[in-house]
């Protein structure tokens, strides 16, 4: 096994999918994590260039919180995007200074070019699916277990409540189409700052009794989830790749997506899932009918699961981490 950095900020579900693939791939990595192992950006800096050397590679995301602080190292550091840290980050000119940088979405990597990254070092690696566990075939959720009655329609979010994913937004679409589609009930996964704020929206707008408050879900829990539900909603304001909107594809679930960037590289409307302006509920409530009322439903999941296959298979694409920490390696 090869040596090699990994820097983060804190830990959580994608570190440990990261740290898995580096070692997947031939690396055996040694975890700086700010806010655990070092304590400031100084700190981050000095633990990572005492692990390192110039032919030690450095894997370091996010971006703005953690890859900004280590140019100029001896070492070659390979920025990680995370998400939609690129979409949000003031200042990009420093980003010329890595020796390599890895993105998940096209739309990402415009913006690293645009800031004068040379495309000869960027490496597009979505996130992806495990395409053997993600599948349309197998056991499908049993909503009655949350009070939903048998034989409903499901809409299912599963985004964090904090500000950037407006959830509150799918519970005010939800409420515009409620009336009309009696037998359709909202699924709200995940939590956050904002989730007593949501329920008592639901509350306030008097769809509490068919809007259901499941907290956060296994990963393992996920593709009998995304099976069972009638289509799944992510309405945030910026993305990269959603992993679990490829996952919803992958299993075969219709989806409503806001027209952020990210979104856009993987969902085209009427063709692999449906489309709503960001931030607006009244054309999210629009696009809840259109694809709840939607006859060409069969074949628009076919063409989503067969865009997935194409270019998010996770076994497959991973072996591009390999490529890009070899190239900045042997360019430093």
């Amino acid at each position: 096994m090869q040596p090699c950095i990994y820097a983060t900020s804190g830990w959580g579900i994608h570190d440990e999918r990261w740290t898995t693939a580096l070692r997947d791939v031939g690396f055996e990595p040694t975890i700086v994590r700010l806010g655990i192992d070092a304590q400031s950006p100084s700190d981050l800096r000095r633990a990572v260039d005492s692990h390192s050397s110039a032919t030690t590679p450095v894997l370091a995301g996010p971006l703005d919180s953690v890859a900004c602080h280590l140019t100029g190292l001896p070492a070659p550091v390979v920025g990680l995007s995370w998400g939609f840290d690129l979409h949000t980050m003031g200042d990009t000119r420093w980003l010329v200074e890595l020796e390599g940088l890895i993105v998940d979405s096209e739309a990402t990597a415009l913006i690293a070019e645009s800031a004068g990254v040379p495309t000869t070092r960027i490496t597009r690696l979505p996130w992806g699916v495990d395409l053997s566990v993600f599948t349309p075939t197998g056991p499908k959720e049993d909503f009655t277990r949350w009070g939903v009655p048998t034989g409903a329609a499901t809409v299912l979010s599963l985004r964090a409540h904090e500000p950037l994913y407006r959830v509150a937004d799918i519970i005010d679409g939800f409420a515009n189409i409620a009336d009309s589609n009696p037998d359709v009930h909202l699924i709200i996964g995940h939590s956050g700052s904002l989730t007593d704020e949501l329920r008592q929206r639901a509350q306030q707008l008097h769809i509490h009794d068919r809007t259901h408050f499941i907290g956060s879900v296994p990963e393992s829990d996920l593709p009998a989830l995304l099976r069972g539900t009638r289509l799944y909603v992510s309405a945030s304001e910026v993305d990269g790749t959603s992993v679990t909107l490829l996952q919803a594809m992958t299993c075969g679930t219709p989806v409503l997506v806001s027209n952020t960037p990210g979104n856009l590289s993987w969902i085209g409307e009427a063709d692999t899932g449906h489309v709503f302006q960001t931030g607006n509920a009244q054309d999210l409530a629009r696009g809840l009918n259109a694809a709840l009322g939607d006859p060409s439903t069969n074949d628009l999941t076919r063409r989503a699961r067969n865009r997935v296959l194409a270019d998010a298979d996770w076994l497959r694409n991973v072996s591009r981490l390999k490529q890009a920490l070899d190239r900045a390696t042997l360019d430093s």
